[in-house]
């Protein structure tokens, strides 16, 4: 099974309606933000440049299914698996127009106690007609987690202070709407990254991967 196919395994593909994007601010250069908890897939090696790739998005949203049926499995294949950029999720749940995708983000951060949390970043995306806090727990269940311990995290709304962080620091960049990704790089000795672009809406995959093939030749 190639890289590809695996992350294509991690959606299940289905009709979206794709939006009128909005007018975004194009982020600020330079800008450093926490990224300590962000679920991460890093296949780098030691020594390897600190490049980053930041997946900014909102499990309701129809683009950001989009973007990631389209665009993502391209990027996983070319980028991700060799090893060369890290991946990083940053929630931005749209509250107002998407009332199951903060609950839906808490979901993926309880699978993510148990280190689970793509998985059901798939499953989510997968199922964007289907976030209603009661449909949750099967999710779990059909991926193999511990259920007890799943709605015992759902219910405390633990993972909440995190997820309004990242909404923040999604704000602070000039981000008001999804899909987004952030190219940028780890600084040394600590949880921070530096934010060298921010490129907003749902972008062609050969668009993105010219930015990131820019990127890497920079190191």
């Amino acid at each position: 099974m190639t890289s590809r196919t695996r992350w294509i395994g991690f959606f299940v593909l289905g009709t979206l309606v794709v939006a009128g994007l909005p007018s975004w601010a194009l982020g600020k250069s330079g800008r450093k933000i926490a990224l300590g908890n962000a679920p991460s897939i890093n296949k780098k090696t030691e020594g390897s440049p600190g490049f980053v790739l930041v997946e900014v998005s909102d499990f309701e949203c129809p683009v950001c299914g989009e973007s990631a049926r389209e665009v993502m499995p391209d990027i996983f294949e070319k980028f991700v698996e060799p090893g060369k950029v890290e991946l990083l999720f940053l929630n931005l749940p749209l509250q107002m127009r998407h009332p199951h995708a903060f609950k839906a983000a808490e979901a993926a951060a309880c699978a993510g106690d148990q280190k689970m949390f793509w998985e059901m970043h798939s499953t989510l995306f997968g199922n964007q007609g289907a976030l209603a806090p009661d449909r949750l727990p099967g999710y779990a269940e059909d991926l193999g987690l511990d259920v007890p311990a799943f709605r015992q995290c759902l219910s405390s709304g633990r993972h909440g202070a995190d997820i309004r962080q990242d909404i923040r620091t999604a704000e602070s960049l000039g981000i008001t709407g999804t899909p987004a990704y952030l190219l940028g790089r780890r600084v040394p000795g600590g949880d921070k990254v530096e934010i060298l672009e921010v490129v907003p809406g749902l972008v062609p995959a050969a668009e993105l991967e010219k930015k990131l093939d820019s990127l890497l030749a920079s190191k």
